[in-house]
């Protein structure tokens, strides 16, 4: 297997190692015991391959560093030099949802938080503009993230200064280190404009400009909002092992797991829809858009014993089997019948298309074969109910790569 060379990260990461190893083997014994956060790659041999496949970038260890309980501003502060169209990703931490400035993130790449004695990392890849974050206490150690330097699949590698062990960014999987084949449960994250996320949350702390000289006014990779940039044109920087034209290279993806079932959701495409019914092998799921806060989200249709089907109509979310209006931005009915009613929502992450799907090709698409056709989705055709919709498991969507 063709190993990367050594960098001095490599050989501190080593030396963190064996510290560790000394001072935290009963904690780690324990932790092993834990149950396994669900994340890919799939096996140990997979996640060790991984060490072969990783690509030196000239950024050393240290050279972005990431931030620790970094400074807040309230709302009305930040408002002063913020845009509405500024890219801003709001995380539901158990204190309240948080917001952070992209313009900061893409320097930093990683806040590390504390929240009542429990440890999370808020992560940006701008390179792959995959946005995630984690829970990341382990049996009461809080792990610290740095990034590493090297990429996989153009997307970061991190180590955490605790075990020295070497982490996905996109899964939230270590695959080198002490805590190889540990997975960190994620945390609800939104990626949205400075506009809505000040609207919807007016209270959340926002995290403060940091202290240093870096031109934070300036993104090194282009810009979100302009068009011809690294952002939005078919250009990597570096390499991935597989590549797939379903959609553009960098279309913004919700991606998420469900069941066992591993979803990429055109943001874009249901923000134009308004709403999406679509099947992931037997689970009904909706995706819809929440206009309050321009957000893409993804809820179980099951209601009852049967799938309900839903439309955007008039800027309002309403079921057609009883006639309901929905919130889009919590799943509760607000009107009508089925007033008090709610469904459940799940919650993923963002990545460009590319970087997904090379990590994750088995991934299910939204659109794809197990959307719900429009001609059953009209209002006014007879039999428009949740009975119209293909039963549960007979329009899966496919789990069959895309041709190359």
């Amino acid at each position: 297997m063709l190993m990367a060379k050594k960098s001095p990260a490599h050989m501190k990461r080593h030396a963190l190692s064996r510290i560790f190893l000394r001072l935290f083997l009963p904690l780690l014994m324990l932790i092993v015991c834990l149950p396994e956060a669900q994340a890919r790659p799939k096996s140990m041999e997979e996640l060790a391959a991984i060490m072969g496949k990783l690509v030196e970038t000239g950024v050393k260890y240290g050279a972005i560093p990431s931030l620790y309980r970094p400074r807040y501003d309230r709302v009305m502060d930040a408002d002063l030099n913020t845009s509405a169209e500024e890219v801003v990703f709001v995380v539901m931490l158990p204190n309240g949802p948080h917001i952070y400035p992209q313009r900061f993130m893409v320097w930093h790449q990683v806040v590390n938080e504390v929240v009542d004695d429990v440890a999370y990392a808020i992560t940006y890849c701008p390179t792959t503009g995959t946005l995630m974050a984690y829970n990341a206490s382990m049996g009461g150690l809080n792990l610290i993230f740095d990034v590493e330097g090297r990429l996989y699949d153009g997307n970061s590698v991190l180590i955490d200064r605790n075990s020295g062990s070497l982490w996905l960014q996109e899964t939230g999987m270590a695959f080198d280190g002490p805590l190889m084949g540990r997975g960190l449960p994620t945390v609800p994250v939104f990626w949205t404009n400075w506009g809505a996320a000040r609207s919807v949350y007016p209270n959340a702390p926002v995290m403060g400009k940091p202290a240093g000289t870096r031109p934070y006014g300036r993104d090194p990779y282009g810009n979100y909002l302009r068009k011809g940039n690294y952002y939005d044109n078919d250009r990597l920087i570096y390499p991935v092992q597989r590549m797939d034209k379903r959609f553009q290279r960098k279309a913004n993806m919700l991606c998420l797991e469900y069941e066992g079932y591993l979803l990429a959701i055109d943001v874009a495409y249901v923000k134009k829809k308004g709403a999406v019914n679509f099947f992931a092998g037997p689970h009904a799921l909706l995706a819809t858009h929440d206009p309050k806060l321009n957000v893409v989200r993804v809820f179980n249709r099951q209601i009852w014993a049967e799938p309900f089907l839903f439309i955007s109509r008039y800027g309002k979310l309403m079921d057609l089997k009883t006639r309901s209006i929905w919130d889009p931005a919590t799943g509760a009915a607000v009107d009508g019948n089925m007033k008090g009613a709610s469904m459940p929502e799940y919650f993923g992450g963002y990545s460009m298309w590319f970087a997904w799907y090379s990590i994750n090709p088995e991934t299910l698409t939204v659109p794809g074969p197990g959307v719900v056709p429009e001609s059953l989705l009209s209002p006014d055709a007879p039999g428009s109910d949740s009975r119209a919709a293909p039963a549960p498991g007979a329009s899966p969507i496919s789990t069959t790569p895309a041709g190359q």
